[in-house]
Order: C-alpha cells, then structure tokens, then sequence
C-alpha cells in the first residue's frame, strides 16, 4: 500500500503540474493565448494577450501547482512515509509537468512560477528574497525575461550559501530541511528556465527582447 501510494503522488503532483492554467483562462475568455505573442502558454504571455489581472491569476495558479504537494510534504501534512527523498522532488515534478504537459503533446511553459512555487512550497522566506529581486531587475530592465533569468540563478546562489552554512560540506546530513536535496532541487529548475529561456537570451544579445506590456494593460 506504501509503495502504491509513493507512485500515486508522483502521478497526481505530474499531472496537477501538467494543468496549462494559461491557456485554460484564454479559452475561458474565448482567447488560444498560442497563437498571439510569444505563442507561449505562461504568465508574460497570458499578461501580453489578455491583461495584468489574468497575468496574476495565472502566476498565482502555475506558483501554487509548484507549491501544493511540496508543502504537503514539507509540513507533515501528508506523512513522510509516502514520500521518496525530499518534498522538493514533487516541486520538481510539477516544474517537469509544467513544461513537458501531458496534455499538450508534452510541450509547455518556462517553469519559472511553478518553480518558485517549489521554493515557496520549501523555504517561503527563499521565496520571498527572489521573489523581491525579480521585480527589482524587471523594473530596472524592463525585461521579464532580465528578472526571471536573474532570480533563479540568485535562488540557486542562496541555496548555495542556505546548504554550507547549516552542514558545511557535509553533503549526506540531512537533519536540516537546507540539504543537498535543496541545492539540487533549485539548480535543476534554474538549469530548465535558463535552457527555455536560450531564445530570450539570443533576443537580449541582439537588442530585440519585447519589454515589458502587460503591467499597464487594462484586461480584457
């Protein structure tokens, strides 16, 4: 029953990560948010087709699929002993499901609000430092791309630090929530929002990366 129940989490936080909540408001407001702007099925993109409201609501959906089997997890709600490894292997799991949607012949978004889910999810007070740099960068850049880029990889430097100051280099001690599990966890997500971002980036180096829109555009 134990075994069984591993394997239905696993499943379940896939599929709930899978959930294109983007595309699924645009729908609902009679919008396929794919065939305008970036074509993508994320937070920029349903703010740029859509409006600043639906933009939020999209984020806080992608972010709490991140976050929900996570904090299960982390905080004992559901019981450890359903659980393989860390609770941040589910983030990861969602940020996979996000990106690879079995519901979209395994296409998707960037992963960035469902991975800062997984950090929200994990280390809330993480979670707000970025989350606080990345609007400082994409208000001074302009750029959502410029602050998504630049928070994960502040996340992955932080969990760096969170890691080697409460074990020191002493890798398999895992009697503190800020183990390897942690360092892994948020450089595996920088890695997939940096590789789904390689576009954004060549965009940046020529000079052609949109700005930001949606933040003064009224919703429709």
């Amino acid at each position: 029953m134990t075994i069984a129940l591993k394997i239905f989490f696993v499943i379940i936080t896939y599929l709930v990560g899978s959930i294109p909540f983007g595309l699924l408001i645009g729908f609902f407001k009679g919008v396929d948010i794919r065939e305008y702007g970036s074509h993508n099925i994320g937070t920029t993109n349903t703010g740029r087709v859509l409006g600043q409201k639906y933009a939020i609501l999209t984020y806080a959906l992608d972010m709490g699929k991140g976050a929900l089997f996570v904090a299960l997890f982390r905080f004992g709600i559901i019981p450890s002993e359903y659980m393989i490894l860390s609770p941040l292997l589910y983030g990861v799991i969602a940020c996979l499901g996000h990106t690879f949607s079995i519901y979209l012949k395994f296409k998707g978004g960037k992963a960035v609000a469902t991975g800062s889910g997984m950090i929200l999810g994990y280390a809330p007070l993480l979670f707000l430092v970025c989350f606080a740099f990345f609007f400082l960068i994409m208000f001074i850049t302009k750029r959502v791309s410029v602050g998504s880029l630049s928070a994960s990889l502040l996340a992955s430097i932080l969990a760096f630090a969170l890691v080697i100051y409460h074990n020191g280099f002493e890798w398999n001690n895992f009697h503190t929530p800020y183990n390897m599990y942690l360092l892994i966890g948020i450089c595996l997500i920088t890695c997939v929002v940096w590789w789904k971002h390689i576009k954004n980036i060549e965009r940046l180096f020529m000079g052609t990366e949109s700005k930001v829109g949606f933040l003064t555009k009224k919703s429709r």
